[in-house]
């Protein structure tokens, strides 16, 4: 019988499974093995800029550019000259004055505010918020920045317009800033100082020599 010889040992017919089928299969019940193999690229990032622009342009070798002529007042631009030799541009007019909320003391005839008129203590200050990263360390006070502008050493209580600096050209100031310690010492010295007289006015014990 037909049915016979096909049951016989010697006629068993081996069964192959198709690989092909066998992975479209797994392929088709794992919808994540493709995902694992598929290399998932990220989108780039985009990188993080400041939300207020950069007052102090980076170091130029470049000779200053002369002033322009503006109807939005007067323009004071200032080269800031490090110890290291970088110059950094530094332009200080009514638009940077308002967006930093500066308290300007003075204003020209078309009511236009005057950056001549703040005084050179506002000037540190606003060189420390201005701070860039590449500077050295950032000192804890604007009292710690000196000024220098041809040879002269600048005081904090001197308004700008009074240290003649030219509103149609650039003005090269040297800056520099004072060792922390040596600022700690004249903290701690002043403070000895005060320390003497008592708040009420009297003076603290002391010696006290009468001539007859």
């Amino acid at each position: 019988m037909t049915s016979g010889e096909n049951t016989r040992p010697g006629n068993t017919v081996p069964i192959e499974i198709s690989t092909t089928t066998a992975a479209t299969t797994e392929k088709s019940t794992n919808p994540l093995s493709a995902s694992n193999n598929e290399t998932v690229t990220t989108p780039a990032q985009p990188a993080i800029s400041r939300l207020d622009s950069i007052a102090i342009g980076p170091s130029t070798d470049s000779p200053p550019a002369p002033v322009p002529s503006t109807d939005a007042g007067p323009v004071l631009v200032i080269t800031l000259l490090l110890t290291s030799g970088a110059r950094h541009p530094y332009k200080i007019d009514e638009k940077y004055l308002t967006k930093r909320n500066v308290n300007v003391p003075g204003a020209t005839e078309a009511g236009r505010k005057d950056p001549f008129s703040i005084s050179v203590y506002t000037l540190k200050e606003l060189i420390l918020r201005e701070w860039r990263e590449e500077w050295e360390a950032q000192p804890s006070s604007p009292s710690s920045i000196r000024l220098i502008f041809f040879g002269r050493l600048l005081d904090d209580k001197t308004p700008l317009k009074d240290c003649k600096f030219s509103p149609d050209t650039a003005n090269v100031v040297h800056m520099t800033v004072r060792p922390q310690d040596i600022v700690d010492e004249e903290d701690a010295s002043k403070g000895k100082g005060m320390g003497r007289d008592r708040g009420d006015g009297e003076s603290t014990a002391g010696c006290r020599c009468v001539i007859l």
